[in-house]
């Protein structure tokens, strides 16, 4: 019998793809994807960090899914997103109604880390960095750097339109804004991926 999912995503059209993608790579590994939280072992809150209201949304779906643990099959609440990219360990400690606060780093391996958690292992929460230092500082260098992989999405619902993702990160500086700290800078994807 194959592990059930439920991914909620808060924020912004991002993480609606960032969500579609994470769902792709656990039905590849015979993850199934079910719409309801209360149907699933594990619940994925795909979280915002961007502006307070944003975060206090990601913080109550989290304690919400926590509390489908006592009547459903749920055994595990798993933060993913910018909220859990900006603030990893800080929410480890302070919301252990959280079974595991994943990175972006984990997003390739996020079966692999989803089993993890279900055996009863909580993988180290990631750790604020200046994600804009991971990337030669040339746009021009960061396109022989990349690393080429197609990416693939599963729908998460049956809209008649979907976002696509053409970019992530940003190269500005402005006081106002975490995003490039969390995202990283700018990475386009070439014409023919799309």
């Amino acid at each position: 019998m194959s592990t059930k999912v439920s991914i909620v995503t808060l924020g912004c059209a991002r993480n609606e793809v960032d969500s579609e993608e994470l769902a792709a790579k656990l039905l590849v590994d015979g993850t199934e994807i079910v719409s309801e939280p209360s149907q699933a072992d594990a619940v994925f809150v795909n979280t915002c960090g961007f502006i307070e209201a944003a975060k206090k949304d990601s913080i109550d779906t989290l304690l919400a899914a926590n509390d489908l643990k006592g009547t459903t099959n749920v055994k595990a609440v798993i933060a993913v997103g910018c909220m859990a990219e900006r603030y990893g360990n800080e929410l480890a400690k302070e919301l252990p109604e959280a079974d595991a606060i994943l990175g972006f780093d984990d997003y390739d391996v996020i079966a692999a880390r989803l089993n993890e958690v279900l055996q009863g292992n909580k993988p180290a929460a990631p750790i604020p960095q200046d994600r804009r230092l991971l990337l030669p500082i040339s746009p021009v260098k960061r396109a022989e750097n990349r690393n080429e992989k197609e990416l693939q999405r599963f729908r998460l619902d049956d809209k008649p339109t979907s976002p696509l993702k053409l970019a992530s990160g940003c190269d500005r500086r402005c006081t106002f804004c975490a995003i490039p700290r969390f995202r990283g800078a700018y990475l386009s994807r070439r014409p023919a991926e799309i």
